[in-house]
């Protein structure tokens, strides 16, 4: 921007250049008189230029200004569109949810105390009843066992019985000590039968011992983001001392989950019944507790339960088109585990 300071700099150099080399020549009037004119026009030079430049200051400052408006109005303009955006991802929901629910039909009647259906694909809950109340829930415990089992890895592995595998409290298959099994045969026996010594067995060839067994348990349902479960053994029956395991359905859901995804406990549940063979070559017909195998063919696992303190238990998995399904149930009835299951697994996937 021109200033004074400018102005009087070119003023002087003007002068200098246009005075006459005489002084003679300096004092003429007319020459003066030109003199002065050209300073006036030089003057009204460096004031219009100023002039310029502050229009045009002001017109740089309303084109920001109308840089801001715009920029303001078009973020407007995307919040608005986020929230038409997320008004028809609402809609499309409830819309989705209401053709869901017409496919399925009504929600079961049931007995269970404690209960949960999940997506087993995408965790989404299905139904839902006391899901995170505390709670025993018995022999569905061997899920978690069955699943470091297999996360051991070699299930072809020989273990030989000792005698603190045997010294449990019933269902027992009847190990003896010094007989020798696979890993692999006697989880089978285990996740189709639910015998408490073969969970005993493979918990101390798993930790050394059924206590270090139980810690691995737990530090298990804490890597699977569990805060409402604890065990204290590999079977699921009441401690012996105050310390009693518990977990809730939610919890046991997640369990079931993470087994469900394992090819060989997946085979293994399915299985209606199993050949259990002795190391003298006789055997026995062990038929799979689950009720459920046998009345519904989309079932295809996975495990049963029974104490006083959890009452009727069962863990059921399935699928059909494509859809999986993981239903738990606790603290039910002798007859309502099966109805319930099996109605809650059948609504459940049918959309």
């Amino acid at each position: 921007m021109i200033t004074r300071l400018h102005f009087r700099h070119a003023r002087r150099a003007l002068l200098t250049g246009l005075f006459c080399a005489s002084i003679t020549g300096c004092d003429d009037p007319k020459r003066e008189q030109q003199l002065q004119w050209r300073e006036e026009e030089v003057e009204a030079k460096v004031a219009g230029v100023a002039k310029r430049e502050r229009e045009i200051a002001a017109e740089r400052q309303r084109i920001e200004q109308d840089k801001a408006d715009v920029a303001a109005r078009e973020a407007t303009v995307a919040q608005l569109k986020a929230q038409l955006a997320e008004e028809i991802e609402k809609t499309k929901k409830v819309r989705h949810e209401i053709e869901i629910k017409n496919l399925r039909g009504p929600i079961p009647q049931i007995t269970a105390g404690r209960c949960i259906v999940i997506d087993a694909e995408s965790d989404d809950v299905l139904f839902e009843k006391n899901p995170d109340l505390r709670g025993a829930i018995a022999s569905t415990t061997k899920i978690m066992t069955g699943l470091l089992v297999v996360e051991a890895g070699d299930l072809d592995k020989i273990v030989t019985i000792e005698l603190s595998d045997t010294q449990c409290a019933p269902v027992r298959i009847g190990l003896k000590v010094g007989e020798t099994y696979t890993r692999r045969h006697l989880l089978t026996a285990m996740m189709v039968k639910s015998s408490n010594d073969i969970a005993q067995a493979l918990a101390r060839d798993n930790a050394g011992s059924v206590a270090a067994f139980a810690a691995k348990m737990d530090a298990r349902a804490k890597a699977l983001g569990l805060e409402n479960t604890h065990f204290v053994n590999p079977h699921g029956l009441p401690s012996l001392s105050d310390d009693d395991p518990y977990s809730t359905a939610r919890d046991l859901a997640v369990i079931a989950k993470a087994a469900d995804k394992l090819p060989d406990i997946r085979k293994i549940v399915k299985l209606q019944s199993f050949k259990f063979t002795k190391p003298d070559g006789k055997s026995i017909d062990l038929a799979n507790t689950n009720r459920v195998l046998r009345s519904a063919s989309y079932c295809d696992g996975m495990k049963t339960g029974y104490t006083e303190a959890a009452g009727y238990c069962l863990v059921a998995t399935g699928e059909r088109n494509g859809r999986r399904r993981i239903v738990v149930i606790l603290n039910d009835t002798s007859e309502g585990v099966w109805k319930d299951a099996q109605s809650l697994l059948d609504w459940a996937l049918k959309a």
